[in-house]
């Protein structure tokens, strides 16, 4: 048998919390997500993998956002205080994609704090609020790096890039676009606004996965980021 997961466990047990919250008996909810009953056990052992349609399924049961199942999975990971950690801001409207990303990077050799955001505005939001001691710019420390979907509403991943790449305190960091398809304006407009990288979503789960190891070694591992640099 291969091991569990971090991730898997740690999204199961959240399951099982909104579960019980709800004082629901296993067959009540494996009734609606139209699986066995030892089956969501296993989810809720952190024994199989759930899917992101299945998990973005049982959020909607729950009527709460698929951000709640990862909400505080650093702090339980948390490992010793000599361990480098490095802070990424994600900017994702997909929830989908969101579970994939983290799913693709609980596997990650270095610690990764991953907090992201929903939309366009509420990303541009926080990220006029650092630097000041607004509430919100306190909850989230300075990112090491940004991933930042190009189709976003409200305010799309270019819009975001300028801005951000506009503020003297975030110029600096390294900013990787996201995206299912690239054309080469959006690519040429990204890369004049002075974006890091692309990532295409790929179809294949495991080669998504590969793209995000290889960035995220070559930012995390290979060259010294500028908030790692005192």
């Amino acid at each position: 048998m291969s091991a569990i997961n971090n991730l898997d466990l740690f999204v199961g047990k959240k399951i099982k919390f909104f579960r019980n919250k709800m004082n629901w008996p296993l067959k009540v909810l494996a009734s609606q997500i139209d699986v066995s009953i030892q089956q969501l056990q296993r989810y809720e052992q952190g024994v199989n993998k759930i899917s992101a349609t299945l998990l973005y399924q049982v959020a909607k049961i729950f009527e709460v956002s698929i951000k709640c199942f990862f909400e505080g999975i650093e702090e339980e990971s948390s490992l010793p205080g000599d361990v480098n950690v490095f802070n990424i801001l994600l900017v994702e409207d997909d929830s989908k994609d969101e579970f994939l990303l983290r799913k693709a990077l609980s596997d990650f050799p270095e610690k990764l704090n991953i907090y992201s955001f929903h939309d366009g505005q509420e990303a541009l939001n926080f990220i006029k609020a650092m630097g000041t001691t607004t509430q919100q710019a306190i909850q989230f420390p300075i990112p090491d790096l940004i991933m930042v979907d190009l189709h976003l509403p409200a305010v799309n991943g270019l819009e975001l890039l300028k801005e951000i790449k506009r503020r003297k305190e975030l110029q600096s960091i390294p900013v990787i676009m996201l995206t299912n398809s690239i054309s080469n304006q959006n690519m040429q407009n990204a890369y004049s606004l002075q974006a890091s990288g692309f990532i295409r979503k790929s179809f294949s789960f495991q080669d998504f996965k590969e793209q995000l190891h290889k960035v995220l070694k070559y930012w995390t591992q290979t060259v010294l980021l500028p908030t790692k640099a005192s």
